[in-house]
């Protein structure tokens, strides 16, 4: 009796649906016929108003447009009516008759007004046209006065200016009326659409209600059978899915995947394709092989699994077991989480896998610095004992101790290097904050790696751009010149020979009191692939070996330049291609400081008058400006010729010029000949300086041979142009107050305590001490320091150097005895450490210990010996 119920429930159920699929198809054909009727209606409004109205409206705006040029073109000429001004006028105004010609006629074919506005348009255009070209002629005549040509064009051009405008405006006007009735047409249509359309939406949705009632009563009792099914599923912890062979749907899936797949089981139900999603491409393909080959009635597999709502892989054991025969093939696939049980059987190899890359690690890191140390020790210890073997031929044992000197130095860069990265990765990297002058820091860079550049044969070339007349920051300038010091080196190292190597300085936009400054350095050498781009700020990192192995380096140099970088809160940016060179963008912020550090007089510059040639009006201009910052009357010529003309004259006028600057690689005139005329012509009294970017030793003779004075290297700046200035004149200008130098009897007269326990040090520093003239006394340790001034009167001793790590009484701890002796000397003598501990926080300690200055070894003797005076003249006072 059911049995019999439930067939004909089926058969009744069959019958609605067929019922309501038409009534629906029926509905959507008429809706479908209503809006492509509405459509089509609106299209053709919508085209109409486009080729019509909106395309006649940017015409005439075009129109007003090309008329307002045409004005400012004519009345141009009541200011600059020369001959040369008339044809660029003439060639402007031919452009837009060509333009205003193509307007009118498309404004003629797309009007849909009067035929007769348009011929107005087009009769006030030609008279315009034909005014402006009497304007022309009136213009080019000899006796034009300006008041003249504005008197001309007031009377007959700018009546018909006006008669355009109207006539252009009559045609707007017509113009937007024809698109307000498109728009009320448009906006009929667009309501009886919408009226339509929800009515046969009603009609839609109740009809879908119906047919959903129907379908709710047959799904309730699937419902209730899927139900019992479910439950019993629900208490087995693995998950498993039905699903016929040619089916992407599954005809059962349990909702324990939500926890063991990370799929929800209505997800699976419709796609069970989905969880080969998530598994490694090989595994999902033996797995769907199977499915689709069904040769064998069960299988078993382990495979790695990437759950989507967890960050981690898991491993998963899948079983499948096949249903009916090979016609009518189904599967049932169960699904197991076994990622436990597998994290176990790694955690072994991963902590095995660990081991050995830290060794490698280590291995590496000390192989290459075991190298790069090598290298400048091997120079050390094989030119200490050329020079010991060569101890009678000065000039070779002068050689061999340059020798030793840079390789020294050399070692001392990768040390600090190490010691750096040390810093940055224990965040113990400190920056100051000084003012320093953008200009001169940027002379002192450049003059530092324009050699380094032109021993290689590279061509450097330096820019400034958009700076301010004050040029003076806040920051760590130290840090700044390490950062670019490591790109430019690098862009050296990596460029071949011929290539060019770029630095340019930019000014941006100011953000209050702070200043950002962009640095790009450019280069056109070997470039760097993707790979080598994402290694680039990994500690220890080259391109690759050979990379390595050819141009040498730790791979710190970047490292350390990007956490600098950060550090000083601005960022960096590499473009690279392989072959084709790098760039590095910096920016970084710096405050403005209202320090002035330049070091000349600008009162006793402004008398000078100086003249700059060069082909380049780049460079004039730089130069003028440049000259005009410091107060010195600048002129400037594009050529040779035009220089001693100019030259000529002055010195005729009783104004002649007190230096004239000279490019040296001109066209027509190079700088030597021009030298030779102007000397010629003026007479031996002008100072003249030699401008050049290259290497001027190949022509030096020859220049001075001419009278020639000097010479300065591009690119120019405020220091380089006051010092050879001062030079040529003799310090007739500019000449004031130098800055005071270490001279080799700095510290004559002051006697000095020197603590330090080794011996080799101790005889080092007398030496240099002794060398700038002061009486040096040694003790071993911090006691004997103590005693030695605790034994001698109040005012003996100058100052006091002390080693911070010694025996039996360390430096700190003897600096605080003599602090705490009671003597006035004793509360007031200075007392410098000397040490190899160079981090920020071992300043901190001696400081803290009563120390006045820190200086870490290798000692500086300049250095040491500048900081000794500031103290020593301190305490004086």
């Amino acid at each position: 009796m059911n049995r019999q119920k439930e067939v004909h429930d089926i058969a009744s159920n069959r019958k609605i649906y067929w019922i309501g699929t038409v009534t629906l198809m029926a509905l959507l054909f008429l809706f479908l016929i209503v809006t492509l009727f509405s459509n089509h209606k609106l299209a053709s409004q919508i085209r109409l108003l486009t080729e019509h109205p909106f395309a006649v409206n940017g015409d005439i705006s075009d129109v007003k447009t090309d008329l307002a040029q045409m004005r400012i073109r004519t009345e141009r000429l009541q200011s600059y009516n020369r001959r040369e001004d008339i044809e660029k006028v003439q060639t402007a105004l031919n452009d837009l008759y060509v333009d205003m010609e193509g307007l009118i006629d498309e404004i003629d074919d797309l009007y849909l007004g009067p035929e007769e506005d348009t011929d107005r348009l087009r009769n006030t255009y030609t008279d315009i046209r034909k005014e402006q070209e009497l304007l022309l002629q009136f213009a080019a005549l000899p006796d034009s006065v300006n008041s003249d040509i504005a008197a001309y064009e007031e009377k007959h051009l700018y009546p018909l200016y006006e008669e355009l405008e109207s006539n252009a405006q009559q045609i707007l006007a017509f113009v937007r009326n024809t698109e307000r009735n498109i728009f009320t047409s448009a906006d009929h249509m667009s309501k009886s659409t919408v009226v339509w359309s929800l009515l046969l939406m009603i009609l839609v949705s109740l009809a879908l209600l119906f047919f959903q009632s129907v379908i709710r009563k047959t799904n309730r009792r699937l419902y209730q059978k899927s139900r019992q099914f479910e439950i019993l599923s629900d208490t087995v912890d693995e998950a498993f899915l039905i699903f016929g062979k040619e089916e992407r749907e599954c005809q059962f899936v349990s909702n324990s995947t939500d926890k063991v797949l990370g799929l929800s089981a209505n997800v699976l139900r419709k796609d069970r394709s989905l969880i080969y999603q998530y598994m490694e491409a090989e595994a999902a393909s033996g797995i769907q092989r199977e499915v689709e080959t069904g040769t064998r009635e069960s299988w078993d597999a382990v495979i790695e699994y990437q759950h989507p709502k967890s960050p981690e892989p898991r491993w998963l054991q899948v079983r499948g077991y096949r249903i009916g025969s090979r016609q009518d093939m189904e599967y049932i696939m169960t699904l197991t989480d076994r990622t436990e049980e597998h994290r176990a059987s790694l955690a072994l190899q991963d902590a095995l896998l660990s081991a050995q890359n830290a060794n490698n690690a280590k291995r590496d890191f000390l192989s290459r610095m075991s190298h790069e140390i090598r290298t400048p020790m091997n120079a050390i210890i094989g030119m200490t004992t050329i020079a010991a073997a060569s101890i009678q031929d000065r000039s070779r044992v002068e050689d061999c101790l340059e020798k030793i000197s840079y390789s020294s130095k050399h070692l001392l860069m990768l040390i600090n290097d190490v010691l750096d990265m040390s810093r940055i990765e224990s965040n113990r990297m400190k920056l100051n904050r000084e003012p320093f002058e953008l200009y001169q820091f940027l002379n002192t860079f450049v003059s530092v790696v324009y050699p380094q550049a032109a021993s290689k044969g590279l061509e450097f070339a330096e820019k400034t751009t958009n700076f301010p007349d004050h040029t003076t920051y806040i920051g760590d300038s130290l840090r700044l010149n390490q950062i670019l010091l490591n790109l430019v080196s690098n862009a050296i190292k990596f460029t071949p020979r011929g290539g060019k190597v770029s630095l340019e300085v930019s000014y941006l936009k100011p953000q209050g009191k702070i200043s950002w400054l962009r640095f790009v350095v450019s280069d056109t050498g070997i470039g760097m692939d993707e790979d080598a781009l994402e290694r680039l700020y990994t500690p220890f990192e080259q391109a690759d070996a050979s990379i390595a192995r050819k141009y040498g380096g730790t791979g710190l140099g970047m490292s350390i330049t990007q956490n600098l970088i950060a550090l000083m809160g601005g960022y960096i940016e590499v473009k690279s291609k392989p072959g084709e060179g790098t760039s590095f963008t910096v920016e970084l912020p710096f405050e403005h400081s209202s320090v002035d550090l330049q070091t000349f007089s600008e009162e006793t510059l402004e008398a000078l008058n100086v003249l700059v040639v060069d082909d380049e009006q780049d460079i004039c201009e730089h130069t003028a400006l440049l000259l005009k910052k410091m107060k010195i009357q600048a002129q400037w010529v594009l050529s040779g010729r035009e220089a001693v003309n100019r030259a000529v004259l002055a010195a005729e006028a009783g104004q002649g010029f007190d230096v004239c600057f000279i490019d040296w690689k001109m066209p027509e005139m190079d700088g030597i000949e021009t030298a030779r005329q102007i000397r010629e012509k003026v007479g031996k009294d002008t100072p003249i300086i030699i401008i050049s970017a290259y290497d001027w030793s190949e022509i030096e003779e020859e220049a001075r041979s001419v009278g020639v004075n000097a010479f300065i290297s591009k690119p120019l700046f405020q220091s380089s142009i006051y010092n050879v200035i001062v030079g040529v004149t003799n310090g007739a200008f500019g000449m004031t107050e130098s800055k005071s130098q270490i001279a080799g009897d700095s510290l004559r007269g002051k006697r000095l305590l020197l603590a330090e326990d080794n011996a080799l040090n101790m005889e080092i520093a007398a030496t240099l001490l002794e060398m700038n003239g002061a009486e040096v006394e040694g003790v071993e340790n911090g006691e004997e320091a103590v005693s030695r001034f605790m034994e001698k009167e109040p005012g003996y001793f100058d100052a006091i150097l002390m080693d911070v790590q010694m025996p039996v009484m360390d430096g700190c701890e003897a600096a605080r005895h003599i602090r705490a002796s009671g003597r006035d000397d004793g509360r007031s003598i200075p007392i410098i450490a000397t040490t190899a501990n160079a981090f920020a926080e071992d300043v901190s300690v001696v400081l803290a210990a009563g120390m006045d200055a820190h200086i870490s070894k290798p000692l500086a003797i300049e250095q040491l010996c500048s900081v000794l005076k500031r103290l020593v003249d301190k305490k004086e006072c």
